[in-house]
């Protein structure tokens, strides 16, 4: 049942990134790693602790546009994409 809703959920993921893209789902790449940010909010700002917080980032990717995501949310799109860099 776990491994039904992760499927779903990368499969939703793929299919915003691909319309942000321009492109067919399955033409992209996926890659995943984890960031380190200097509050509880991560890439998104706000109200949150002063606290070191590491997310996950996803980045589904056409080759050199990527759209990032992070607590599956779009978090950005980035042109000229290096897998595991830091955005």
């Amino acid at each position: 049942m776990n491994y039904q809703t992760h499927t779903n959920l990368a499969q939703i993921t793929a299919k915003q990134a691909a319309a942000r893209l321009g492109c067919d789902y399955y033409d992209l790449d996926y890659y995943a790693w984890p960031q380190t940010f200097g509050s509880t909010t991560g890439p998104f700002g706000g109200i949150g602790g002063q606290s070191m917080t590491t997310f996950t980032i996803e980045a589904w990717t056409n080759g050199d546009d990527a759209v990032l995501f992070c607590g599956n949310r779009i978090w950005k799109v980035v042109h000229r994409f290096i897998p595991m860099g830091r955005y």
